[in-house]
């Protein structure tokens, strides 16, 4: 093997090819990039910002994705999970219902909550678990409180299966804040604070059983500071509001100047990527493609005078939500009554009410005494029966005290219905 040149050889060669002297080397501090790729990485940057993920190590350390409303997170997430698919088992849940076309496209099942109670779900997430099946929960057609029942039974259920099972499986959870919202303990619902544990439970106790919880959120500022610090990997997108920047500052390790000044710039799609599955500092990196479509991007410009006035009306059938909701109205307004008025309501549309009223007047010049029926009927040139059922219904009311005697039934008013 032949020498290395000295110094004085290669000066030498650039003399003789009237080069001059060799150019003095500054040293430039290297710009911070994410990992190159490994044979266990995923790839989900694009060729002008890469980025990969060394998916043993994001198993271990979870990832959170956050930024404001359009940064690209539910994208992120879409990316994330399509680059993984066949590589680690999907938990995926969905507020709101961007991700059943990717589902369905890899052929996750697709567990509705609506159709659902949160046991079942339950005990879905704990039999995929034991089969190693990719699921979707979609939420979106629930409540906020139902959601939250769901999510805390699919959770628990993740976890407490048994250590047979214990496979890796990824957990992505879309809008992260609205299950495990900052302060939340503090409120009275139990099952708010279920659904926190829950998810706290998935980024501490997840790793030892092999679940990565992967949570995307709009806000740091909403999101449970416990949560928070279980993710070890961060991808920090577009921010305007100052909490926010302030906390994705004190989180990746930024000064705030630098924060203020380089997190509003960004734009859809690019992210701030630190954690030992990304880089080892913070690199900005970019999202590449999805293959599947996505849900949660803002619509295009159209036209949007498609039909004239009569049209339109016709295709709302204008005139029978207009007659619906007249009904509705009738309706609501002999609900909005007292319940007093809405009993004197009801008494005014017995067919006994006219007896019952002739009755009534007999009776109240004889208060504390009363009648025999009998003497009622011929004083009011009406049948027993007649003023039998006029009976029964002011006593329905608690208007009036009936006895049965020797000498047949007697009736008088009740004793606080006297005046």
């Amino acid at each position: 093997m032949s020498a290395l040149p000295s110094a004085q050889d290669i000066a030498e060669r650039r003399a003789r090819l009237g080069l001059g002297p060799t150019p003095a080397v500054v040293a430039i501090p290297p710009r911070p990039q994410p990992f190159s790729p490994g044979v266990n990485d995923i790839w989900i940057g694009d060729a002008e910002a890469p980025l990969v993920i060394d998916l043993p190590k994001l198993l271990a350390g979870r990832l959170l994705v956050q930024g404001a409303s359009g940064a690209g997170k539910s994208w992120t997430l879409r990316r994330l999970l399509e680059q993984s698919v066949d590589r680690v088992q999907q938990i995926v849940i969905d507020p709101e219902g961007e991700f059943r076309e990717f589902a369905e496209a890899y052929e996750h099942l697709v567990l509705d909550a609506h159709l659902l109670d949160a046991a079942a779900c339950g005990t879905a997430a704990r039999r995929a678990r034991e089969h190693r099946v990719s699921l979707l929960l979609n939420v979106s057609e629930l409540d906020r409180e139902a959601q939250m029942k769901a999510v805390a039974s699919v959770l628990t259920a993740l976890i407490d299966v048994s250590r047979e099972h214990w496979n890796p499986c990824i957990v992505a959870i879309d809008e992260a804040h609205l299950f495990a919202p900052l302060g939340g303990t503090t409120e009275a619902t139990a099952v708010r604070k279920a659904a926190i544990v829950a998810v706290t439970d998935l980024m501490s106790r997840g790793r030892k059983r092999g679940l990565c919880g992967v949570l995307a959120t709009q806000h740091f500022a909403r999101l449970s500071k416990s949560v928070v610090s279980e993710a070890q990997n961060l991808l920090v997108g577009l921010n305007t509001l100052d909490l926010d920047i302030r906390r994705a500052a004190e989180t990746i390790g930024w000064d705030a100047r630098r924060a203020f000044a380089e997190m509003p710039r960004l734009r859809p799609g690019q992210f701030i990527a630190v954690g030992p599955a990304m880089s080892a500092s913070p690199a900005v990196a970019r999202i590449g493609d999805v293959k599947t479509r996505h849900r949660g991007s803002t619509p295009g410009l159209g036209d949007a005078r498609l039909h004239d006035p009569a049209a339109a009306a016709r295709l709302i059938d204008l005139d029978a939500l207009l007659e619906q909701s007249q009904a509705d109205q009738a309706v609501r307004d002999e609900r909005a009554f007292l319940p007093g008025l809405r009993a004197v309501r009801a008494l005014l549309r017995e067919p006994s009410f006219v007896p019952a009223a002739l009755v009534w007047q007999a009776l109240q010049p004889l208060a504390p005494d009363g009648a025999a029926v009998a003497d009622i009927a011929v004083h009011l040139d009406l049948t027993e029966e007649a003023v039998a059922e006029a009976i029964a219904l002011l006593d329905s009311y608690g208007a009036v005290e009936i006895r049965d005697g020797d000498e047949g039934r007697t009736v008088r008013i009740a004793q606080d219905m006297r005046s």
